[in-house]
């Protein structure tokens, strides 16, 4: 057992009860490799999707994370390391050979946790790379707090959108505009399901 699997069947009984999370829409999960893209309240977040989803999650965390003990145990995690205040060829290259080796790849556009409205406008670049240079499709997943805002013991909505085809996301136009179009995907799932 590796030490991601080994760290997931230990955390999966204590977030099901502290945040009762429940993935839905599992039948839209993609064979093989996908990057997942979703929104990102808490740092329960990546906690959640690992638990839920079946396959192991590499994701892609702030390289300020990236420090002390905390940092080498990301690191044992595969954890790619992302410096966001510019191009980070070497964590896009990471990703990329991540996804051909058939792993998903787990992103939060946004960049770090954003409390308010999640908009398509906050999205960085470097989904649509990935998707592009790995030759996957993206995956919209919404996390949606019952309450508004994670709350120890509260429901937690997993829900897993249609994926955006490669196909689909080269017609539209640069690496900005298509990062903007996956993110969108995130907050219409997001709008819908709490209006």
């Amino acid at each position: 057992m590796s030490f991601y699997g080994f760290i997931r069947g230990v955390a999966r009984p204590f977030t099901k009860l502290m945040y009762r999370y429940k993935l839905e829409g599992a039948e839209n999960i993609p064979q093989g490799a996908f990057v997942l893209c979703s929104n990102h309240l808490s740092f329960a977040d990546p906690v959640c999707l690992a638990c839920a989803f079946k396959p192991k999650i590499v994701f892609v965390a702030k390289s300020e994370l990236n420090r002390g003990i905390f940092g080498k145990f990301l690191k044992k995690l595969k954890v790619v390391f992302i410096n966001r205040e510019q191009a980070d060829l070497g964590a896009i290259r990471q990703s990329v050979a991540a996804l051909k080796e058939g792993k998903p790849v787990g992103i939060f556009p946004q960049g770090t946790r954003v409390k308010g409205k999640a908009e398509a406008s906050q999205a960085l670049e470097g989904i649509s790379i990935m998707c592009a240079l790995g030759k996957v499709p993206a995956l919209p997943v919404a996390i949606i707090y019952t309450k508004g805002k994670p709350r120890l013991f509260c429901k937690t909505r997993l829900v897993v959108g249609k994926p955006v085809a490669l196909e689909e996301l080269l017609k539209i136009g640069d690496r900005a505009a298509q990062s903007k179009y996956i993110f969108g995907k995130v907050c219409e799932i997001v709008d819908n399901e709490t209006n």
